[in-house]
């Protein structure tokens, strides 16, 4: 599969592994607007790619099958329909867009390409994170019993944390909400939001707060916590923040049931452990793949839905759930009351 790299910044040399390690894709152009980056990302790819500053441009050259677009989030509506009506496979990263009737839109485009045979697929990695698929086979398996609550908790710090990408740079574009389509519920703690409800179900209604302990910009909240009521009833907790403070490396997720309950340790890299009437001081389900494991998986998903015609497992429809989620929580912050996800 030849494909095209649309930004190059920490995401895409996650990506680029992906497609290395699956050993069926080549990278045949990288694109972004600072030449340095995607001249450097052109060196790592070992592939001789074309070195672009414009999507335009790129596909004006067209020598490629698929575009991966890993660029501001303002962007993915735009450059998504400019590549499949190129006729290009698209792999698109997470959020699909930053407004409502931007997701309608890619929404319907998907339904045309099911027509011309052109995969669209919005990249959720935190579907294919090991820990996430473990703790789904023991949910499955019904040995913690009925589910009744799970917490999630998504944190990043710019000091003191074995996970440390984040910039205190006011100027990055990954700090304007505008940019963005909000702040920290819209970046990185929507990735949080995939797993709960590939657990649970789709969530009905939230209610929420929002704050910026951490100031870095105006209309960006740093810290939002939330209340989600699935459809079947269960409820979790979802916290969100990204500060300037060291914090402890306390657990990613606790998912509680009538016969135990499953933690997935803290930070980015924990591993899942089981709590039950046989095992209460807990039992480990092996040693930790860690977060960025997710990112191999996931690409060779979309290698394979286009070489080998096999079906995407979350539709666009689909992946709209994690922003129209953070987009009710803002309703709420606003109304004060509960609000549902779905409805429009």
């Amino acid at each position: 599969l030849r494909v095209a790299m649309a930004g190059c910044g920490v995401i895409a040399r996650q990506h680029l592994k992906g497609y290395q390690q699956t050993g069926r894709a080549k990278i045949a152009a990288v694109i972004d607007l600072k030449p340095e980056n995607a001249k450097t990302l052109a060196q790592d790819a070992g592939s001789d790619p074309k070195v672009f500053t414009s999507l335009s441009d790129a596909l004006s050259w067209g020598e490629f099958d698929a575009v991966d677009i890993m660029t501001p989030h303002d962007l993915h509506h735009d450059q998504a329909l400019q590549s499949t009506r190129a006729g290009k496979h698209v792999l698109l990263e997470k959020p699909m867009a930053i407004n409502l009737e931007d997701c309608k839109s890619l929404i319907e485009e998907e339904k045309q390409c099911r027509k011309k045979g052109i995969v669209f697929m919005v990249s959720e990695n935190a579907q294919f994170w090991p820990e996430v698929v473990k703790v789904k086979q023991v949910i499955d398996s019904g040995r913690i019993g009925k589910v009744y609550l799970a917490k999630a908790n998504y944190w990043e710090t710019t000091v003191g944390s074995p996970f440390e990408i984040r910039t205190d740079d006011e100027s990055h574009w990954e700090y304007q909400a505008a940019r963005v389509g909000g702040g920290v519920l819209m970046s990185g703690s929507c990735h949080w939001l995939r797993p709960l409800r590939f657990w649970l179900g789709e969530v009905d209604e939230v209610i929420g707060v929002t704050s910026s302990p951490w100031e870095i910009r105006e209309g960006w909240e740093s810290l939002s916590n939330a209340m989600l009521r699935f459809r079947n009833g269960v409820t979790a907790t979802f916290q969100g923040m990204v500060v300037n403070n060291p914090l402890s490396n306390s657990p990613c997720f606790q998912v509680f049931g009538s016969k135990g309950e499953i933690v997935v340790g803290g930070g980015f890299e924990g591993s899942v452990t089981v709590y039950d009437k046989d095992n209460l001081q807990g039992e480990s389900l092996g040693p930790a793949e860690g977060y960025f494991a997710s990112f191999p998986p996931t690409i060779n998903h979309f290698v394979r839905a286009v070489l080998d015609k096999q079906p995407v497992d979350a539709d666009t429809l689909f992946c709209s759930g994690e922003p129209r989620i953070a987009w009710a929580i803002y309703r709420s912050v606003k109304s004060k009351k509960w609000e549902k996800v779905w409805e429009e």
